[in-house]
């Protein structure tokens, strides 16, 4: 069932928790950099403003550390060494920004360490709508990120992610959402690159035959339905706990396009990837079942909890629900060891002409 006055997407779970368990987001990040860094090589880099890159979707910050620095290793090069260079990461409002400067002002992953002239700042603002002035933006990077929607436009009965449910009318609810929320995006950082900006992304994509991501999801779900047959949620609460993420697939990010440009934009590069596994990698040298599902728990927890226990009732003990939901993850992934199989849409896009949005 359609619900418009469902919550909005909440972010990921706070107190560094994402940071400490996004290896596997940050495994994802391999298949982008090189896309990150040609784009870098060839942003135009005229005059003497500073010159700005948005982290669209950076959440905690650890994920970044890399792909800016890189970035500004490549910029700097280009643009001397007394240029001014700007990295402004953005996130949802509640997003646990402490956890991204602390990470900046201590740890020796941070891209400040060793560069000079670099000034961070961060925005609480959803990407889907304007951020900042028009034309401001030379490079734009966005990974593990845009596979979330910016609201959950449905109740999915059967499943905790409604475009794995049965239900047609559901999932094409999702698509639809999808595509609003794309196109929302796309004219967003129309307005914000700067002729020749260019945007480079890596998000949840689907296969050729089915999805991705099934295995985990199903798992997942499996966990929270126990949870009911158990008494330990109502009927209403597992109605309501259905995550606004979804991949996309190649012709859902082409669709704006099929006429040409859209807003200024071209689609440069689209392709899909399969992602890694590093959990399963370590478990293949270790053989630790348990050490497994317990991987696995904690990162599906720092990812997706937040959006699950908005669909609590107020009663609920939050850390209650996440830590029995984790027990139980963890003992479903143990129990039946396997290599998840999920794919990455990379996508980037050039700004090839002045628009007004």
């Amino acid at each position: 069932m359609t619900d418009n006055s469902a919550p909005k997407t909440a972010p990921m779970q706070g107190a560094g928790a994402y940071n400490r368990s996004s290896a596997l987001q940050a495994a994802n990040l391999s298949s982008a950099l090189p896309l990150l860094e040609s784009a870098a090589r060839s942003v135009p880099i005229d005059g003497n403003a500073p010159l700005v890159l948005v982290d669209y979707g950076a959440s905690q910050g650890l994920n970044s550390m890399q792909p800016m620095g890189a970035a500004l290793d490549i910029l700097r090069v280009r643009a001397g060494p007394q240029r001014p260079l700007e990295v402004v990461h953005t996130d949802l409002p509640a997003n646990d920004f402490a956890a991204l400067f602390k990470i900046l002002a201590d740890d020796k992953r941070s891209y400040l360490s060793g560069r000079r002239d670099v000034f961070p700042s961060a925005i609480g603002r959803s990407y889907f709508e304007p951020m900042l002035p028009p034309g401001r933006v030379v490079l734009g990077w966005s990974s593990n990120a845009l596979h979330w929607l910016s609201r959950n436009p449905v109740h999915a009965p059967d499943h905790g992610w409604a475009v794995f449910s049965q239900d047609a009318a559901v999932r094409a609810a999702v698509d639809r959402q999808l595509d609003q929320d794309w196109r929302a995006f796309l004219q967003a950082r129309a307005s914000e690159l700067c002729r020749g900006g260019q945007l480079v992304c890596q998000f949840m994509g689907r296969g050729p035959d089915h999805h991705g991501f099934e295995w985990m999801a199903d798992a997942f779900w499996a966990s929270l339905s126990s949870m009911g047959a158990d008494g330990l949620l109502s009927d209403d609460e597992l109605l309501r706990m259905t995550c606004p993420s979804a991949g996309r697939s190649v012709e859902q990010i082409e669709a704006p396009f099929n006429g040409g440009g859209y807003h200024g934009l071209r689609l440069n590069h689209v392709s899909v990837v399969e992602g890694p596994d590093p959990f399963w990698e370590a478990y293949r040298q270790s053989g630790d079942a348990g050490q497994l599902g317990r991987s696995w728990a904690k990162a599906m927890l720092a990812a997706n909890g937040p959006n699950f226990t908005t669909a609590l009732n107020p009663d609920r003990d939050v850390n209650v629900f996440l830590h029995t939901l984790g027990e139980r993850l963890s003992a479903r992934v143990a129990a039946g060891p396997r290599r998840s199989q999920t794919y990455l849409l990379l996508v980037v896009l050039e700004k090839l002409l002045e628009t007004s949005i």
